[in-house]
């Protein structure tokens, strides 16, 4: 049986390439993801950036919401206006 916790970890896992696929899917640019995670511009360039010294692993709770912003396909705009406007969500019972 496999632990839950190395599955989690892998299929959270992101590159560098797949990050900036992922903004490029989402049509943002580096500076646009940073403003819509909430981030400084530097966090999202060293997310994006090749191995090396100022290279930084993407946070699996930052996978997670790009994939599933990508996969819903919600629109970035749709996630900055509810977060403007402090509405909730709406859900259905």
């Amino acid at each position: 049986m496999s632990d839950p916790e190395s599955v989690r970890s892998t299929a959270d896992a992101m590159s560098a390439a797949q990050m900036r696929e992922a903004l490029e899917a989402l049509g943002l640019t580096q500076a646009g993801g940073a403003r819509l995670l909430g981030v400084d511009g530097r966090t999202v360039r060293r997310w994006c950036a090749e191995p090396g010294p100022t290279a930084r692993e993407v946070p699996p709770t930052v996978a997670r919401f790009l994939r599933f912003l990508i996969g819903a396909k919600i629109r970035p705009e749709e996630v900055e206006a509810t977060l403007r406007n402090g509405a909730a969500p709406a859900t259905e019972m």
